[in-house]
């Protein structure tokens, strides 16, 4: 076999035993959100609730649920499972593989960089740590801020529109949790572009000029993302308010990778380089990883 079959039967290899510990670790999380108790010492005390399902009501997942209902719905408005029979039971699992996934982000996020890091210049290793951070505390400050405000007065700012149509608090549960699904997580994500915009730019992908030129593009195309997907039927007030702060992270960080790149970040390239910097072994004519360590030229 040659040098790089075996090298990319390596690589292969590794991205299987990566996934393996993702898929395991999703795997433990969802069978702990699903079944596990939120007060494991009285809920053990009445083992017979395991008989009928009962358990179900007082497990983690279930707790999240409840807190959802009791923080965002409005006293006297009331769920109703409008879709159908199975339409609780299918949230019940949603909610649970969503947040499951938030759990199991640092193990992805590790897992994803330990696969990536023989790749990585020395230049682009020192980004890595300062992209899982940022990435890991703002996509959290997202849920948040989604949850805590934009879901929360969603909610109230379409309350008077009940009152004057006459209609009942009689809300869809299926439709409730989906649209306050989709809005915490899509506002998490939003909250984590300002760390691929200063990533990007430090590693001379993009020129911060680009953002100087289009700002008037991009901030339209962030509004109307704004309108269309992360505050749904919210109006422009709601708008404006994640609308703000997406655009404030990305105008920082735009500043802060200029800076950046003014204290002598060199542009990308591929190492014309005869020998590997890190094992000394020879490198094949225009290839950009070491054909014996496998890590990038550099």
């Amino acid at each position: 076999m040659s040098s790089e079959g075996f090298q990319f039967s390596e690589h292969i290899a590794e991205l299987r035993r990566r996934l393996k510990v993702v898929f395991l670790s999703f795997i433990i999380v969802l069978i702990l959100v699903v079944f596990f108790p939120a007060n494991p010492v009285q809920q053990g005390q009445n083992l017979g609730q395991y008989l009928n399902l009962q358990f179900l009501d007082h497990t983690l997942i279930a707790v999240f649920l409840h807190w959802v209902v009791a923080y965002i719905l409005p006293s006297g408005w009331q769920l109703v499972a409008a879709s159908g029979l199975g339409g609780p039971m299918e949230v019940y699992f949603v909610a649970s593989i969503l947040l499951t996934v938030v759990v199991c982000m640092p193990v992805i996020a590790y897992e994803t960089y330990k696969f990536i890091d023989p790749a990585l210049k020395d230049e682009e290793r020192k980004l890595v740590y300062p992209f899982v951070i940022c990435t890991t505390v703002l996509f959290a400050v997202g849920i948040a801020f989604g949850y805590f405000v934009i879901a929360k007065y969603l909610v109230m700012f379409l309350a008077p529109f009940f009152q004057a149509t006459s209609t009942s608090y009689l809300v869809d549960a299926t439709a409730f949790y989906y649209v306050i699904f989709l809005i915490i997580g899509a506002t998490g994500v939003s909250f984590t572009a300002p760390v691929f915009v200063y990533t990007l730019i430090r590693l001379r992908v993009l020129d911060p000029e680009f953002f100087s030129k289009n700002r008037v593009i991009i901030w339209f195309m962030v509004w109307v993302v704004c309108g269309l997907f992360l505050t749904p039927d919210g109006g422009p007030l709601l708008d404006l308010a994640i609308f703000v702060p997406i655009i404030a992270l990305i105008e920082i960080a735009v500043l802060l990778a200029r800076h950046g790149l003014g204290e002598g970040t060199t542009r990308r390239r591929v190492s014309t380089e005869s020998m590997c910097a890190h094992c000394g072994a020879r490198l094949a004519e225009k290839s950009p990883f070491c054909p014996s360590c496998g890590r990038a030229a550099a």
